[in-house]
C-alpha cells in the first residue's frame, strides 16, 4: 500500500468523549446519494444519446453545463475530505482508522474526472462522438463512486460518530461550505433537494440560511427546467 501524506489540521480537534452527541452526518450522506446518483444520470443520458435520441443545440449546452456542475462537485468534495475532513478524522481516532485506501481511490478518481473534462469538452462539439466518451467515463466514475462511497460509509462514518465530535464535524462542514461559487452552491442545493426525500428536503431547507433559502426560491423553475431538458 502506498503511504499518502496527511495535511495540517484545518483547525485545533477535540476527539468525541463516550457519551457526548454523535456528529449529524445527514447532509453530509444526501451529499454522497446526490454524487452517486447525478454521474449516474448523465452517463444513462448520455448512452440515450448515443442510441439516437434527439440531442439539439439546447440539450447539448444543457448536458454540457450539468456535467460539468457534477464534475466539479466530486472534484471539490473529495479535495475537502482530503484538506479537512481526513486530518480531522486521523487527528480523533488515531489508529482506529485507516484512510489511506480512501485517499488512493481519490487519486484513482482524479484520472477519471480528467477523462471525463475531455469528453464533456468533445460533446460540446461533437455530440455522437462525445455522447460515447461519456457514456464510457461516467459509466466508470459512477461504478467506482457506488463502490467508493459505500466502502467509505461502512467503513468511516462509524469511527465518525464514535471519535469525531459533533461541534468538529459541523466545523468541517461549514469550511466545506466556503469557497463555492454561488452559481454553483445554488445548484449543488438544487441538485440535493431534487434526490430527497420530501421529509430530507423539508429538512435541508429548514437548516438554510433566509439568503439562501430566497435564492433557492426564486432558482428553482429554472434549474428543474433544465435538469428536465437534460433528462429529454
Amino acid at each position: 500500500m502506498t503511504q499518502t501524506s496527511t495535511p495540517a489540521l484545518p483547525f485545533p480537534v477535540t476527539p468525541r468523549r463516550e457519551g457526548e452527541p454523535e456528529a449529524d452526518l445527514f447532509a453530509f450522506g444526501l451529499i454522497h446519494r446526490t454524487l452517486r446518483q447525478g454521474t449516474r444520470m448523465v452517463a444513462e443520458v448520455a448512452a440515450s444519446i448515443a442510441a439516437g435520441a434527439p440531442c439539439d443545440r439546447r440539450r447539448r449546452d444543457a448536458v454540457v453545463t450539468f456535467t460539468r456542475n457534477v464534475l466539479e462537485e466530486v472534484t471539490v468534495h473529495h479535495s475537502r475530505e482530503d484538506d479537512v475532513l481526513w486530518p480531522v478524522i486521523a487527528a480523533s481516532a488515531g489508529p482506529h482508522v485507516d484512510l489511506d485506501p480512501l485517499s488512493e481511490d481519490h487519486v484513482a478518481l482524479h484520472a477519471v474526472l480528467h477523462r471525463a473534462e475531455q469528453a464533456v469538452a468533445l460533446f460540446a462539439t461533437d455530440v455522437p462522438r462525445g455522447a460515447v466518451a461519456l457514456v464510457r467515463e461516467m459509466t466508470t466514475m459512477a461504478d467506482e463512486l457506488d463502490e467508493h462511497i459505500a466502502d467509505e460509509e461502512a467503513e468511516v462514518f462509524p469511527v465518525i460518530r464514535r471519535w469525531v465530535s459533533a461541534a468538529d464535524f459541523a466545523r468541517c462542514e461549514e469550511s466545506f461550505r466556503k469557497g463555492s461559487k454561488p452559481a454553483h452552491a445554488v445548484f449543488v442545493v438544487h441538485w440535493v433537494l431534487s434526490v430527497a426525500t420530501p421529509e430530507e428536503a423539508a429538512k435541508l431547507v429548514s437548516m438554510a440560511p433566509a439568503p439562501l433559502k430566497l435564492m433557492l426560491a426564486l432558482t428553482r423553475r429554472g434549474w428543474t427546467r433544465r435538469r428536465d431538458l437534460v433528462r429529454g
